[in-house]
């Protein structure tokens, strides 16, 4: 029998891996990626399985509603993902992935670190871990709960930056731009030259945008190309000019690392 075919066990530093839970997991991960939906011999060829394989997965995957099957007969996300979805949103915990992430940046830089995401069509901060620096930012900029004014937080804009347009479009529709202090971006088209920008280079910037005497640079936390979470250093302005260089490529190199 083929290797591809089985559904093997092996060791990851986690411990033990079922093979077939993970093509499972990676097939819908890739659907997920393909709205237009997907045939049998498409999901094959990209995830590097044989059809007869892949027909066994997508029938299993069909029976427990996680995939489904639209009028051309092309296999898409299924009804139950939604129970998944949903229950994601409603969670107040942060994943282990990236609370290491912002253990280890807060170590390195000293500095105040924090991740967000969307939590359904609003912006929502998952952690952060203070730095061990005298001078720390204020947390109640990066406290838990809903998230004021991402069109001028480093995070914000990196999640707009990446968002799909019509959720992009939905948020600043009901959103406000205010001004919080002289340097906050509020013309829309000024803003979306800034998203723009921030999508070629892969990093946002907050200088002094959202709060005097702090600033902050973010970079998106991809997984198979898809937004987790934007994870943001922060720092008062003064050190954070000072030190600029080394914390974006210490964020960049964490990130890339995980």
């Amino acid at each position: 029998m083929n290797s591809n075919d089985t559904g093997a066990s092996g060791q990851s530093s986690g411990g033990t891996r079922i093979q077939s839970v993970a093509r499972a997991s990676q097939l819908l991960l890739w659907i997920a990626e393909h709205p237009e939906g997907a045939a049998v011999r498409e999901i094959a060829e990209a995830q590097g399985l044989s059809v007869p394989t892949v027909y066994h997965m997508v029938n299993t995957l069909l029976d427990e509603g996680l995939l489904a099957k639209d009028a051309r007969r092309r296999y898409i996300l299924g009804d139950a993902v939604a129970i998944l979805v949903q229950a994601y949103l409603r969670t107040t915990s942060i994943s282990e992935r990236v609370r290491n992430i912002l253990k280890e940046l807060a170590s390195c830089t000293g500095e105040t670190v924090y991740a967000a995401d969307w939590g359904g069509d609003d912006i929502r901060v998952l952690g952060s871990v203070e730095g061990s620096q005298t001078v720390r930012v204020a947390e109640v900029t990066t406290g838990p709960g809903t998230y004021e004014g991402a069109h001028a937080r480093a995070n914000g804009k990196v999640l707009l930056a990446y968002a799909p347009e019509e959720v992009r479009d939905r948020y600043l529709d009901s959103h406000e731009l205010k001004q919080f202090t002289p340097n906050t971006i509020v013309s829309r088209a000024a803003l979306d030259r800034e998203l723009a920008t921030i999508r070629r280079r892969g990093l946002a910037y907050d200088p002094e945008e959202f709060l005097p005497g702090v600033s902050c640079v973010a970079a998106p936390l991809l997984r198979h190309g898809s937004m987790v979470a934007a994870i943001g250093i922060l720092a008062p302005t003064d050190r954070f000019k000072k030190n600029k260089t080394s914390i974006r490529d210490m964020l960049l190199k964490v990130i890339a690392q995980n």
